[in-house]
């Protein structure tokens, strides 16, 4: 295509975009180049334009200045402009604009951009409202700065991209003398050279004191450099930490972990309630979690769906710590026989009052164990739904003194038929029992005939037989019945 064709097309295909008002403008991988961008920037009216994608465009320094100096982008708040080669001229002229004050983010990844031109945009007087700085895979540390920008980094840049640039130990140092990191809640500096000495730069500056989500994947730092950030004082606000890939032993690993877990309790614990419900802990994460001295604050303690088996739960239940539970949710954990095992042999569990094992993995063996235990006799409230124990473990449950103390029971989709239900009806050891769940079982109306004439569970006042194998006359039965008349709350 010769000059007067591409110019053409150029023409066209810019007023093609800027006539659809749309606030979107999308020119990413158009190759307009910087001629392109200045015509764009200089004759047409880009009011409406709140987002502006010039990514893979091969503009330079000339390209973004002559963007800065365009006065009808005043409502842009998104500007894009990865893969180009912008370098440090280009982004001081953005920094200086009086014209784009309404920025909040700036993607620049891959622009050749320096330790200069990153700063004047940190600290810009002028893009006041500046939230989000994208700078990967650019030139930040490859030449050390003799003066740095003056004035104090902007209070409204909160996230801050630095990953895969040349980032040292001395360009760290510099960065946090200057207060560039001052303010912010996100900061990235994975796939740096980052040693020790940076990482304790990293844990005794004061400006880092916002930092909530700090990353330092594939860097260089060691036990001494992790020892220093497990330690900080100034991370106190951190509740994410990724330090994967870097050269600490397992002396380093188990005090970042302790550090990660003491974050995740700091961040969870609500007076005596821990709540760490999906939070991906796998058995590392539960042995940490178990030398944490603030497990002796803890009464109720929620592990549901996490990543964890028998050989985490085994340090959780050997934790000196655990003084104070009450309550003790497991559910949709791999737990399995073994785990139960090592509850029933627990001595730190005697106190429970409440036992949440739905979907653990636990047959009739783990039960066993379970029954058989001399720890759970305070037990008020026992969850065991899920899970394949048989209606020979309800045999067991049904006779086992530990559970004499239950209010609530909850054995919902364990398969159990009439034969089940006729044990928990004629169990002497659960009269205390207020509420029962059996739903999505395979109970019919001989098991409810047989539990209607129970003289046990005098106490029953909520159950729920929903989901079993019901016929209408058994329906009309259920409703009719004097005996069920007398429970408070009947679903069927």
């Amino acid at each position: 295509m010769d000059s007067n064709k591409r110019d053409l097309h150029l023409v066209r295909l810019l007023r093609k975009k800027v006539e659809l008002k749309d606030p979107v403008l999308d020119l990413r991988y158009e190759r307009i180049g910087d001629e392109g961008v200045t015509l764009l920037a200089r004759n047409l009216d880009l009011s409406s334009v709140t987002r502006l994608d010039l990514s893979w465009n091969e503009m330079t320094s000339q390209g973004l200045k002559a963007l800065a100096e365009c006065s009808s982008l005043s409502n842009l708040t998104v500007l894009i402009l990865d893969a180009n080669k912008i370098g440090n001229a280009g982004v001081n002229a953005l920094a200086r604009s009086p014209h784009l004050t309404k920025l909040q983010t700036v993607s620049l990844v891959n622009n050749r951009v320096g330790d200069e031109g990153a700063l004047n945009l940190i600290k810009s007087s002028t893009l006041k409202n500046l939230q989000t700085l994208a700078l990967e895979m650019n030139r930040v540390g490859r030449t050390r700065l003799t003066q740095f920008p003056d004035g104090p980094a902007n209070p409204e840049l909160k996230q801050l991209n630095l990953r895969r640039n040349q980032i040292g130990d001395i360009t760290l140092a510099d960065w946090a003398q200057t207060g560039a990191f001052g303010h912010l809640h996100h900061l990235n500096l994975g796939w740096n050279n980052i040693h020790n000495h940076g990482a304790k730069t990293l844990a005794t500056a004061p400006s880092l004191s916002a930092v909530q989500e700090l990353i330092l994947d594939s860097n260089s730092i060691g036990n001494e450099g992790a020892k220093a950030i497990a330690g900080s004082k100034h991370l106190a606000n951190l509740t994410a930490l990724y330090m994967h890939d870097n050269p600490y032993t397992s002396i380093g690993e188990t005090l970042l972990q302790d550090m990660q877990i003491r974050l995740l309790v700091k961040k969870n614990l609500s007076g005596s309630v821990l709540n760490l419900n999906e939070c991906k802990l796998n058995n590392k994460d539960l042995e940490a979690l178990a030398r944490s001295d603030k497990l002796k604050e803890v009464e109720t303690l929620s592990l549901r769906a996490n990543e964890f088996d028998h050989r985490g739960l085994r340090a959780l239940t050997e934790s000196d710590a655990l003084t104070q539970l009450k309550s003790l949710n497991l559910m949709d954990n791999k737990v399995g026989n073994k785990g139960a095992v090592l509850l029933a042999e627990s001595t730190m569990l005697s106190q429970l009052k409440t036992l949440n094992l739905e979907k653990a993995r636990i047959t009739y063996l783990g039960f066993l164990a379970l029954a058989q235990s001399d720890q759970f006799k305070e037990l008020e409230e026992f969850n065991i739904s899920l899970n394949d124990i048989t209606e020979k473990g309800i045999h067991v449950l049904s006779r086992s003194k530990n559970f004499r103390h239950l209010k609530k029971l909850r054995v919902m989709d364990i398969f159990m038929g009439d034969l089940g239900f006729w044990h928990i009806a004629q169990s002497g050891q659960l009269g205390g029992l207020e509420e029962l769940q059996v739903n999505g079982n395979a109970i019919t109306r001989g098991g409810v005939e047989s539990f209607s004439v129970s003289p046990n569970l005098k106490s029953l006042k909520k159950l729920d037989l929903r989901r079993n194998k019901f016929k209408m006359e058994d329906v009309l039965f259920l409703k009719d019945s004097p005996h069920f008349k007398k429970i408070e709350t009947l679903r069927f």
